[in-house]
This record gives C-alpha cells, sequence and structure tokens, in this order.
C-alpha cells in the first residue's frame, strides 16, 4: 500500500512481501519438535543472563578475560538457539485488521522525521561533517520507500540504486572518521579472530530469525521426498532480487539466499563485527571495560536488530506467550507499509556505526608507535 491509496487515491495496491520476511512459517499449538514453547523462551532468557554475567565478569576483573568471554560466548549460542526455535512456531493471522491502512501516512510522516532529525543533530553536534547528513537521509529514504513509490517500488531501478547507496555511505564513514586505528584492529589475532566469529553467527541467526532458513518447513504433497533447487525472486530489501530457493530433505533444510538477504547479512554483520573487534581490542590492550564503547554499542543494538531486522523472531517470541492475542505485533513488523521495520534497521545502523567511530579513537585501540607507518597520524589525532 502507497502513500497515495492510504488517503484514498492511486491504483489498488499490488500483493508483495515484506523485505526478506516473506517465509512465514504458520504452525499451531504449544510444543516445536516436541519441545514446549516455554523452554525455547526459557532457553534465550538464559543465554541473555549468561551474556550479561560474561560482560560483568569482564568488568570485574575478578576472573580470567577467557572466562567472562567463554560465558558471553555460550550465551550468545543460548540465545541463537532459543530464539530459531521460536521462529519456526510462528501463528499466522487470517484477517487484516482496519488500522493497517494508516501505516502509509505513519511511514512518511516518520521518514519526514529521521531526515529533519538528522540535519538538526549534526548542524548542532558535527557541522563540520555533512556526510552524516548523507547517511541519515538515504536511512529515511530506506524507511519511506516502500509507501512513496507506486507498487512499493518493487522494481523500481532506485530502489536498487538506494540499497547501494547505504552500504557506501556507511563504508565512506568509516574511512573518513574511523581513522588509522580500525584497520589496525583487523590485523590483530584476536580481534581478527572475534570479527570473523562474530560475523559468522550473526549470519546465522540473522537468516533463521529473518525466515530465509527453516528446518522444520511446511511440506506439501509434492515437496515430500523431494529436494531441489530452483531459481526464485525476492522483495527484499527494497526491490526483487534473485535467489535460490531450496529443500534439503535429508538434514531438513529449507529456505532462500538473495542477493538481498546477503546485502543485509553484510551491512548488519559487518557492523556488529567491527564493534565485538574494537571491544576486543580494549579487552586484550588493557583498555578500560567499565563502560567499552564498542561493546555497549552492540550490545544495545542487538535488540534493535533483532526487532527491526529479523522481525518474525520477534513475532515468534510474542506469539509463543501471548499466542493470537499477538497478531499485532505480527502487522506491525511484518507489512511492507509498516515503518517498524524500516526504523529499526535506520537505527540499528546509526547506532551501531557510531559506536564503532567512536570505539575506534578509544586509546586502547591505537596503533603502538612502533607499528605505525612513519609519517602516519594516531587515531586520536
Amino acid at each position: 500500500m502507497t502513500l497515495g491509496q492510504a488517503i484514498g487515491t492511486g491504483p489498488t495496491a499490488a500483493v508483495g512481501s515484506f523485505g526478506g520476511f516473506d517465509a512465514v512459517v504458520a504452525h499451531a499449538g504449544t510444543t516445536h519438535a516436541g519441545t514446549p514453547h516455554w523452554l525455547l523462551g526459557a532457553l534465550a532468557i538464559l543465554g541473555i543472563v549468561a551474556g550479561a554475567g560474561g560482560l560483568q565478569v569482564l568488568r570485574d576483573g575478578t576472573r580470567s578475560d577467557r572466562f567472562g568471554a567463554g560465558l558471553l560466548s555460550a550465551g550468545a549460542i543460548l540465545v541463537i538457539a532459543g530464539t530459531i526455535g521460536l521462529v519456526e512456531i510462528q501463528i499466522a493471522p487470517e484477517a487484516t485488521p482496519d488500522w493497517t491502512r494508516l501505516f502509509p501516512v505513519v511511514n512518511a510522516v516518520s521518514a519526514i522525521v529521521v531526515a529533519l532529525g538528522s540535519l538538526v543533530v549534526v548542524r548542532w553536534k558535527w557541522p563540520e561533517r555533512p556526510r552524516y547528513v548523507g547517511l541519515g537521509l538515504l536511512l529515511s529514504a530506506w524507511i519511506a520507500y516502500p509507501t512513496l513509490l507506486p507498487q512499493e517500488g518493487l522494481t523500481n531501478p532506485l530502489g536498487y540504486c538506494l540499497a547501494a547507496a547505504v552500504p557506501a555511505a556507511v563504508i565512506y564513514v568509516f574511512y573518513r572518521d574511523a581513522g588509522a586505528a580500525f584497520p589496525g584492529v583487523l590485523t590483530a589475532r584476536i580481534p581478527a579472530l572475534t570479527a570473523v566469529v562474530t560475523f559468522g553467527m550473526f549470519g546465522v541467526f540473522y537468516l533463521f530469525s529473518a525466515g530465509t532458513l527453516s528446518v522444520n518447513p511446511d511440506l506439501t504433497a509434492d515437496m515430500v521426498g523431494q529436494g531441489f533447487v530452483t531459481p526464485y525472486q525476492v522483495a527484499s530489501p527494497l526491490v526483487y532480487w534473485p535467489a535460490l530457493e531450496f529443500y534439503f530433505p535429508s538434514i531438513p533444510l529449507s529456505g532462500y539466499v538473495s542477493l538481498g538477504s546477503l546485502l543485509l547479512v553484510g551491512i548488519l554483520g559487518g557492523l556488529v563485527a567491527s564493534n565485538a573487534a574494537l571491544a576486543a581490542r580494549q579487552l586484550t590492550t588493557g583498555g578500560s571495560v567499565d563502560s567499552p564503547r564498542a561493546v555497549i554499542g552492540t550490545i544495545t543494538t542487538a535488540g534493535a536488530t533483532a526487532c527491526g531486522c529479523c522481525a518474525p523472531a520477534v513475532y515468534g517470541a510474542a506469539g509463543a506467550v501471548f499466542g493470537a492475542a499477538a497478531t499485532p505485533v505480527y502487522w506491525a513488523f511484518m507489512d511492507p507499509s509498516s515503518p517498524v521495520g524500516g526504523l529499526f534497521f535506520a537505527a540499528s545502523v546509526l547506532i551501531l556505526t557510531g559506536s564503532a567511530v567512536r570505539a575506534s579513537h578509544d586509546p586502547a585501540c591505537a596503533i603502538p608507535a612502533v607499528d605505525r607507518p612513519s609519517g602516519e597520524p594516531s587515531a586520536g589525532d
């Protein structure tokens, strides 16, 4: 639904899917593969508690950093496992409520607020860095795109340009503002390994929680026992992207991989991994861990990323707890004209980028003078 349709003009909306969330699996009941839903939710909560405990151990320094890092990693694995289980038990509502007709208007207003907010904040705090305004305007365009263009802009070339411009803007901000410290951080073994592991774990989490992959597919009579790999098209993000849909009954594993989903994993996973690498650098060089900027940025945006870009995870958790009463959550995240997903995506990109840029100037992340090429300024210069 476009903005014109919401106010009574324009053609009838085309049937489409929401960026990456078209593979929604509907299941009923209170168990998943024999596992009660409450147990899957408890597993995710236990992971959150373990992760918080690991972070506290790293802050206190009463035990080895390896113990704290191990506890933090175990918590992340438990959260991922529990979340994947909850995603597989979603209940799809049958009827679209009338209040979703307001989404296009709210979406357009939200995009305007983000654009104006970018102008005001950058003018106030960083007037010498107009590139921040550019990134904010691109993200506001990302939010408004589905509602301002006919047929949600699914085949418009502007969508592909916008999808390429956002990561390009993020890379440019890193290039201009992260300084020489960031590439130096990735040359150290522990931060580089942390970045690789974090990126891999985030990729798995994203692909399952966004509904791209499933280990509990809804099988039709034609699919039973028959594996396949076939070309496909997915409207995620913003426009149609070429994809490969597959089903491997021996695992079992079903889903699709598209250029659009890889783009989102690259943007968000790259930012999360960058923050994790900077946090590892702070810890391994004896930096202060009372409030490490990269750690705070990564943890703060973990929920935002899960909510905005892995909407089925949120709806799966809400559905497991509240059942059919959680259908408003479904429409808030899954409707293509809803501003919620776009707003959380924009917030995740902005917070993660800002966190990484600030953390790169922490003295603990600076490249030692003996390792720095002659004449190259330090990260704090």
